[in-house]
């Protein structure tokens, strides 16, 4: 998510920023799951995002956390920018451009580009997700999910997710296509977000490297959020 759309995004936020609202949220995650993979070697992250929306439907953002790939690795900063539009009430769609990147780190160059399509139903989402050079190694990888809230009280829902990873990169790493799972409920207390998930997949317990970073063993992933 970098300089590709950084332009034309800035002048578009120069060009309307009276209508712009600005938000930011800060977390704190006991492990930084991504797609079912810790980036964080099954340890807590802080995270943090600064979002600026538009109310013609553009946004764009940046958004931070701590990882661990087991060598040098420690920070993550992602870019973001994108349109969202409404189709009718229950009906919606965005789509977003990332950019991937991890300053400071030296044994790769990982930094990479991502292209995300959401499709909104009352309180189900449907997401399809693209790189064509996953981790800047010149391979593809799709990503599919299913996601779904429910409102068991005003204060608490259910929340269930389905995704699924498929392309070359996985292939050519001998993982191959896998689906990651969860179940978790979440709320709002005193001003926090709250969620608690119960994260599964059905890759290999023995597909992660010796210290534990990439794990994907199954857990239990508590995140406490505050937004500004």
């Amino acid at each position: 998510m970098k300089s590709l759309w950084m332009a034309p995004a800035c002048l578009l936020l120069s060009s309307a920023v009276t209508a712009a609202e600005l938000s930011s949220t800060v977390s704190f995650t006991n492990d930084y799951r991504f797609r079912g993979i810790s980036q964080t070697a099954g340890d807590a992250a802080v995270q943090g995002s600064i979002d600026v929306t538009l109310d013609n439907g553009l946004y764009a953002g940046i958004w931070g956390s701590n990882v661990d790939f087991g060598d040098d690795a420690n920070l993550e900063i992602d870019w973001y920018a994108g349109y969202w539009a409404e189709i009718n009430d229950k009906l919606s769609w965005d789509a977003t451009l990332y950019y991937y990147t991890y300053p400071g780190y030296d044994a790769a160059d990982a930094d990479y580009a991502e292209v995300d399509f959401n499709l909104y139903y009352g309180d189900l989402k449907l997401e399809y997700a693209f790189a064509n050079d996953y981790v800047n190694l010149g391979e593809a990888a799709h990503y599919v999910a299913l996601d779904y809230s429910y409102a068991v009280t005003e204060q608490v829902s259910l929340d269930l997710h389905a995704g699924h990873s498929f392309g070359d990169y996985w292939d050519d790493i001998d993982i191959g296509d896998y689906s990651d799972f969860s179940v978790g409920a979440s709320t709002s207390f005193v001003g926090l977000d709250l969620s608690l998930a119960y994260l599964f997949n059905d890759l290999d317990s023995d597909q992660e490297i010796d210290n534990g970073a990439f794990r994907n063993d199954e857990t239990v992933l508590l995140t406490v959020s505050r937004s500004f």
